[in-house]
């Protein structure tokens, strides 16, 4: 069953494959998922294409955004082109002309794009990055330390009162 919606206001809906061209959907489940200018709050999806259209939440096995804004996704496939990211977690990410706050992957392959912190275990293309993931592992350690300085040190002036 294919649906296809324009420019309605939507909760949610179900169907094999979805087709919404404008148009803010609150949850899509389907099997494959195509947005064109509209957004969604919630997609799950085997395969999601998103172009000039923004989620907050992507969860597929293939994901591709063009010119597209999400705030997380996760997947085994995620291509980004021109598009922006706040969060990803994929087995294989590609990014080209992208922004992505934080990036977890097994495999990144990069092309003028870059991220605040890159975890990975293959980086292809050259890497504009804040935190390597040797910087966050130095990061997170001495972030770690500095809490446990400060609560060691509240905790002693607090015992002497």
């Amino acid at each position: 069953m294919d649906k296809t919606v324009a420019n309605l206001p939507q909760e949610e809906i179900k169907a094999e494959v979805i087709n919404l061209s404008g148009g803010i959907i609150d949850t899509v489940e389907a099997e494959t998922v195509h947005i064109t200018q509209g957004g969604a709050n919630r997609i799950v999806a085997s395969q999601v294409e998103l172009r000039q259209g923004g989620a907050a939440a992507i969860h597929g096995e293939i994901v591709q955004v063009h010119q597209g804004a999400v705030i997380a996704v996760r997947g085994g496939e995620v291509l980004l082109e021109d598009g922006s990211a706040g969060a990803v977690m994929a087995d294989e990410l590609c990014m080209t002309g992208s922004r992505v706050g934080v990036a977890i992957a097994g495999q990144v392959d990069m092309e003028n794009s870059n991220t605040v912190i890159l975890l990975a275990r293959e980086v292809h293309g050259s890497v504009e990055t804040v935190l390597d993931t040797r910087g966050a592992l130095l990061a997170g350690l001495v972030s770690g330390v500095c809490v446990g300085l400060v609560l060691s040190v509240f905790k002693m002036l607090t015992r002497r009162r």
